[in-house]
């Protein structure tokens, strides 16, 4: 497969790990793009790895479901020639596109090699996509594995010349395969984690920490349902639906545990599978209603319902 090296794409990403008297050497991983008349069989020839491990990174249950332009993640140990760590691109806008780029001790780069390698077609409504500070230690492979895409389409998005990201860097990023729930978790902002915090402080505290995780669930499964409101804050705050808010517990501090709660609902944590209501029999003052909708779960002091 060596005469088609040149309309291969090629991302690594390096991670330089310094340890105690021990020189830091780049590992990294290696993003193939499947080019006409690729088997996974010469694909792991080519790279020292094999067809079961290229099949299990990348989820594929038949081998010959590969498509050109797919792009597989290969877990290799061949080595790379020193001569090849210097990589010819743009650093910036004011320096010379011809200056090499020399890899920092301690620092993460993805670096797309043979940029020559055209880059997907992308087609993404402008809802489908979000804007992203770039965090330390975030790389464009990592990226791409968190929002069920690929480097390739991240790059074709911000019609990037190369693949290094750094830290503080505004990217557009696609949201269009990702679920609801996952839109959610990755668009929520500090204000509307302090919201639920306070609502889970202010229904739940002295109740076991799953319940409280219980009440944080039922806000978002709210948000995501059709019947409510589309955000956290104006589920919250609608009217008579938490007491908290009510009463004006919702104004207390909460605790380091309503914010552990809130955080694990939003990451989809749901003790209450999919449950819309929830109320203390002790004292609800609407008993009837709640008897209308059917009964998931106790926990606690409250029972949740659909």
């Amino acid at each position: 497969m060596n005469f088609k090296l040149k309309y291969i794409l090629l991302t690594f990403i390096f991670i330089l790990i310094v340890t105690f008297g021990i020189e830091a050497q780049p590992q990294f991983t290696l993003i193939y793009v499947v080019q006409n008349g690729d088997t996974i069989y010469d694909i792991a020839q080519d790279y020292n790895t094999t067809v079961e491990n290229i099949l299990e990174n990348n989820h594929i249950e038949n081998s010959s479901k590969i498509n050109i332009g797919d792009e597989l993640v290969i877990q290799t140990k061949k080595q790379i020639d020193d001569k090849k760590l210097k990589l010819d691109y743009s650093l910036t806008m004011s320096e010379s596109s011809n200056r090499n780029f020399n890899l920092d001790v301690g620092k993460n780069y993805s670096v797309r090699y043979n940029p020559e390698q055209p880059l997907p077609d992308v087609n993404i409504p402008p809802g489908k996509i979000i804007q992203y500070y770039v965090d330390s230690g975030d790389t464009l492979y990592d990226l791409a594995q968190s929002f069920n895409t690929t480097p390739g389409v991240i790059m074709a998005l911000n019609n990037m010349e190369n693949s290094i990201i750094r830290k503080g860097e505004k990217i557009k990023l696609p949201i269009n395969n990702l679920s609801k729930r996952q839109v959610l978790a990755k668009t929520v902002n500090q204000s509307a984690i302090e919201i639920m915090a306070r609502t889970i402080h202010g229904e739940a505290r002295g109740e076991p920490y799953m319940g409280q995780v219980a009440v944080g669930a039922v806000i978002i499964n709210r948000v995501l349902s059709n019947q409510f409101p589309d955000n956290i804050r104006d589920v919250v705050y609608q009217t008579n639906q938490f007491t908290a808010v009510a009463d004006g517990q919702i104004n207390y501090t909460p605790n380091n545990t309503a914010y552990r709660a809130a955080k694990e609902a939003l990451e989809g944590v749901d003790p209450t599978m999919g449950s819309l209501y929830y109320y203390n029999p002790k004292t609800a003052e609407n008993k009837k209603w709640f008897n209308t909708r059917k009964f998931v779960v106790s926990i606690g002091a409250h029972v949740f319902a659909k």
